[in-house]
C-alpha cells in the first residue's frame, strides 16, 4: 500500500532533489534566522515608516475631526458594526486605512490591489492547506484562523514570518524525513482538499470583490464601508466555511464512506491526485492577477483600442509607480494618504511573500533524495525566478511545495 500512497501524481518539472545533511542543516539554520529578520524588516517598512512619513498622522487627523467622513468623500464614516466597542474601533481604523487604496481614482493603487489580491489569496490558500495537514493536527500552526485575524490587525509581513518560524520549530512537516514517514504527516483529507478552493472563493475572493465595488456608483456609501469591514474577517469566514462544509459532508455520508475517508488520510493514497487541483487553483489565481497588471504597466497606452478608456487610463501608470516603494529615507513625507497606504502594502506584501518563499524553499530541500546535484542552488534559483516572473512569488511557492510533495511520492514508490 505504501508504494501507492502519495505517489499518484507529479508536479510539473518535478524530479528527485536532495542535499547532504550538512547543507540541509545549514539551510534550516539560515531560514530560522532569516524569518525573524524578515518580520523585523516588515515592521520597519510598514509600521515604522508609516509613522515617520505621516500616514498614521493623516489617519489620526481624519478620525479626530468633529464630523468624521469616509476618506475622499462627503459621506459620513460608519462607526458601529458589531456593537462591541474595541472591535468597532479597530474596524473604523482599518476601513479608513483601506479607503484610498480602493478608490479607482488612485490608479497605481488600483493596479497593485489586483496583483496583491491574487498573491495574498494564494498565500492564504497555501497556509490554510498547511494547517490541515495530518502532521499539524492539534498543533499551534493548525489554528490558522486565529493567525489570519492577527495578521489582519498587525500586518501580514510581521505575522507570517513568525508563524512560519514557529512552524519550522514545531511541525513534523518541516523536518527532513523518509518517504514512508511522509505518509503520516504530509497528507490532507481528500474532503478538505476538495473544499479548500471553495472556502477561498467564498471566504476571501467574494468579500474582496464586494469591498472593491465603488460607491456611490455601484453600492451605497454605507454598504461600501460594510463590505470593507466584512473583508477584514475573511480568515474567520474561510475557516468557518471549510469546517462547516466538511462537517456537513461527513454527517450526510454513510459510515462506510467516512471509514474510507479516514483510511485515505492515514495512508495518503489519493493525496497527490486531490492536492494537484489545489496547487493548480493557487497557480492559476496567481497568474491571472499578475500577468495583466504587468502588461498594463509595461505596454504603451497607444496599444489599447479607443473603446478601452479604462485600460488607457491605467496604462499611464509606470511599473515603478505601481510596484516599487520609495527609498526608505526617514525624512520622506508622503503627499497623500493613498501614497502612504500604497507604500505600506508594498512592504507588507513583498516581505511577507519573501518569508513564504524562503519557507517553501526549505521544505522543498527537505524532500532530499539521492541526487544532491538536483537540489543545487542555481537550479532552485532558476525555478523560483522563472515562476515568480510568470505568477508572482506565491505561484513560485506553490510550485516548490507541489514538487516537494511529488518528490516524496516518488520516494515512497521506490520504498526509500
Amino acid at each position: 500500500m505504501s508504494g501507492k500512497s502519495i505517489a499518484s501524481s507529479s508536479a510539473p518539472g518535478a524530479s528527485p532533489s536532495g542535499s547532504s545533511a550538512g547543507p540541509q542543516s545549514s539551510l534550516r539554520t539560515i531560514t530560522l534566522i532569516l524569518l525573524p529578520v524578515l518580520s523585523l524588516t516588515g515592521a520597519f517598512g510598514t509600521w515604522f515608516l508609516s509613522d515617520r512619513n505621516g500616514t498614521f498622522a493623516m489617519i489620526g487627523e481624519i478620525l479626530t475631526q468633529e464630523t468624521v467622513y469616509f476618506p475622499g468623500t462627503n459621506d459620513l464614516l460608519v462607526k458601529s458594526y458589531t456593537g462591541i466597542e474595541f472591535i468597532d474601533a479597530q474596524l473604523v481604523v482599518l476601513i479608513t486605512f483601506f479607503a484610498p487604496f480602493l478608490d479607482v481614482k488612485n490608479v497605481e493603487s488600483t493596479l497593485f490591489s489586483l496583483f496583491g489580491f491574487g498573491q495574498f489569496g494564494a498565500a492564504w490558500t497555501l497556509l490554510m492547506m498547511e494547517s490541515l495537514r495530518s502532521g499539524n493536527e492539534g498543533k499551534l500552526v493548525s489554528f490558522i484562523g486565529i493567525v489570519g485575524l492577527i495578521f489582519q490587525c498587525i500586518s501580514f509581513t510581521v505575522t507570517i514570518p513568525l508563524y512560519l518560524f514557529v512552524h519550522l520549530l514545531t511541525s513534523p512537516v518541516a523536518r527532513a524525513f523518509t518517504g514512508a514517514h511522509a505518509n503520516s504527516v504530509i497528507p490532507v483529507s481528500s474532503l478538505d482538499l476538495k473544499i479548500l478552493p471553495l472556502s477561498t472563493i467564498v471566504g476571501y475572493i467574494i468579500p474582496s470583490i464586494l469591498m472593491a465595488l465603488q460607491s456611490p456608483s455601484v453600492v451605497s456609501p454605507d454598504a461600501h464601508q460594510l463590505y470593507i469591514a466584512i473583508w477584514q474577517a475573511f480568515p474567520l469566514w474561510a475557516v468557518l466555511i471549510q469546517s462547516s462544509i466538511t462537517f456537513l459532508c461527513r454527517i450526510f455520508t454513510d459510515q462506510a464512506s467516512k471509514s474510507d475517508s479516514r483510511q485515505s488520510v492515514s495512508s495518503g493514497i489519493p493525496y497527490l491526485n486531490n492536492v494537484k487541483h489545489v496547487y493548480r487553483f493557487v497557480i492559476a489565481f496567481s497568474i491571472i492577477t499578475h500577468i495583466p497588471v504587468i502588461a498594463i504597466t509595461l505596454l504603451p497606452p497607444e496599444i489599447f483600442p479607443d473603446w478601452a478608456s479604462d485600460l488607457i487610463q491605467l496604462s499611464h501608470s509606470s511599473f515603478y509607480e505601481v510596484y516599487v516603494p520609495y527609498f526608505p529615507v526617514l525624512s520622506h513625507q508622503v503627499s497623500s494618504l493613498a501614497e502612504g497606504v500604497h507604500n505600506f502594502l508594498l512592504w507588507d506584501l513583498y516581505v511577507g511573500s519573501a518569508s513564504v518563499l524562503v519557507w517553501a524553499i526549505l521544505l522543498y530541500r527537505n524532500a532530499a533524495s539521492e541526487k544532491p546535484q538536483d537540489g543545487a542552488f542555481w537550479k532552485i534559483a532558476w525555478k523560483v525566478t522563472t515562476w515568480t516572473l510568470v505568477s508572482g512569488p506565491m505561484g513560485a511557492s506553490a510550485i516548490l511545495l507541489w514538487e516537494r510533495d511529488a518528490i516524496l511520492g516518488q520516494k515512497v514508490k521506490r520504498g526509500v
